[in-house]
């Protein structure tokens, strides 16, 4: 009888072959095969782990790191201050982002030219470098000469370490969790709280116009700090002629937001601790502290001639127009600067010489009197012009009095309106003839519709409480007054040279 053998997975048919047969009885039979010794085996495996790892370095190197050079780095005595810097790789090394910054750097160098070796003064480009262990920020306080209260703006370059590219605002949005949209609402609604608490007090309601995101940086806990710009001012464009509003700079972090001092500069834009201290020191290095710039300050070029004519002018020798009337005159004819009537005669006491709008070039102010006895009839504001015409601007003592040594002066109307500021000449429309004389109101206090009883108090345009305006005002009130020479020809030469 022949019996079939059931077919299991467990089971291995032997071979048709006698040989192959025979040769797999014998390898069964032999017993296992001894394998490699361990150490063989430990040192293949540290030899592949080792061969891993340099692949894997070699894909993830961060790319080289840029350096800071300072190419520019202007201080005068006029506040002309320019920090602009390039970023420098290492000898044989590309980078396009690193271009990108550079070219970006180049064009912000262009448009400071002009400041530097100008007696044009008040323009600013304020370097606040920081470097984290992923990003390097490079962030710019920008500020011009002003002739209204703009504001100052910020400019930044955030490049990214790790990557070698250069960072978006929308990727420091996105590390914010936010969106353009979303950041502007919340900080117009922060802002807005604090407004609407103004409105209560001055009775009028107010507002943010214009909001701006300018500039970011990302603080070495990955989390981005925003500036933005936007004015405060009436609510109702229709009343926006019956306040005087201001601009302003905000600083976003941790989803709160403060008001920048730009105007005094009394803080850093960056906190110390996060900004890079370079050697020479930065403006926000050496001036917070006290200091001066090491290599000292560069001599803006001032015109002798304007200095020479001012002193003959002083002296009679030659002429000037009064920007008002378009009168040629001299010094002797002084009284038709103030009045046609032949009533009395004036006549000059004393002179100041100073630089009264912070250009760079000195005026000389005259302080006139009359024969009846008027001790403070006028003051004649003589300024020379670009081209060597001088030109007289006539103030009365109820809108030029106490000046000081930085040109500052009060002012009044009434005993409830009064402040301080100072003067700015713009540059004639037309091309030629005089600059026009402009008061940059400092500090005010005034009426609101007339009402004695109901006052508001300014300061650089924005509202303020009353104890702050009277401790403002006290303190511009206290500063060193102007020295007033005597007008005669021994101390106009001496004064003037």
């Amino acid at each position: 009888m022949k019996h079939n053998i059931p077919r299991t997975p467990f089971s291995t048919r032997l071979s048709d072959s006698c040989r192959e047969t025979e040769l797999r009885i014998r390898n069964i039979l032999s017993g296992p095969k001894k394998r490699p010794p361990l150490p063989l085996i430990i040192l293949i495996a540290a030899l592949c782990l080792f061969c891993g790892n340099l692949v894997s370095c070699h894909v993830t190197k961060p790319p080289e790191a840029p350096v800071i050079v300072m190419e520019t780095q202007y201080y005068d005595r006029y506040d002309n201050l320019v920090e602009i810097p390039a970023l420098a790789l290492p000898a044989g090394t590309e980078n396009e982002a690193v271009d990108s910054i550079n070219a970006a750097l180049n064009t912000l160098r262009e448009e400071y030219a002009f400041a530097q070796h100008s007696i044009a003064g008040d323009n600013k480009c304020l370097f606040y470098p920081s470097t984290t262990d992923r990003h390097l920020n490079l962030l710019f306080f920008e500020d011009y000469f002003k002739t209204d209260l703009n504001t100052g703006h910020v400019f930044s370059l955030v490049y990214d370490l790790k990557e070698g590219t250069v960072v978006s605002t929308q990727d420091a949005l996105a590390l914010a969790g936010l969106n353009e949209k979303g950041l502007l609402e919340q900080v117009d609604g922060l802002v807005q709280a604090r407004l609407d608490l103004s409105s209560q007090e001055l009775g009028f309601p107010l507002a943010l116009h214009n909001l701006t995101l300018e500039g970011f940086r990302i603080r070495a806990d990955g989390q981005p700090v925003f500036y933005l710009t936007g004015r405060e001012d009436d609510a109702d464009d229709s009343l926006r002629d019956g306040v005087s509003g201001a601009d302003q700079l905000y600083i976003w972090e941790d989803r709160a937001v403060t008001i920048y001092d730009q105007y005094g500069l009394s803080t850093p834009l960056v906190p110390a601790e996060e900004t890079d201290q370079l050697d020479p020191p930065l403006w926000n290095q050496w001036y917070f502290a006290g200091e001066k710039p090491k290599n000292g300050y560069s001599p803006a070029p001032v015109s002798s001639q304007s200095a020479a004519d001012l002193r003959f002018t002083l002296l009679g020798e030659r002429t000037f127009t009064d920007a008002e009337t378009g009168l040629v005159l001299d010094i002797g004819r002084v009284t038709e600067t103030v009045t046609s009537t032949p009533d009395f005669t004036a006549r000059p006491a004393r002179f100041a010489y100073l630089d009264l709008d912070q250009d760079g070039t000195e005026e000389a102010v005259v302080w006139l009197i009359t024969e009846e006895g008027d001790p403070a009839l006028a003051f004649l504001v003589l300024r020379w012009q670009e081209g060597g015409q001088v030109y007289s601007y006539t103030r009365f003592p109820r809108s030029f009095q106490k000046l000081k040594q930085d040109g500052v002066f009060q002012f009044s109307s009434s005993a409830a309106e009064f402040g301080a500021g100072f003067a700015r000449f713009i540059p004639n429309q037309r091309g030629s003839g005089p600059d026009q004389w402009v008061t940059e109101i400092l500090l005010k206090q005034e009426r609101v519709n007339g009402d004695w009883e109901h006052l508001v108090w300014y300061y650089a345009g924005a509202p303020v409480s009353e104890a702050d305006f009277n401790i403002l005002y006290q303190e511009q009130d206290t500063k060193v007054d102007v020295v007033w020479h005597s007008f005669d020809l021994e101390t106009i030469e001496r004064v003037i040279s």
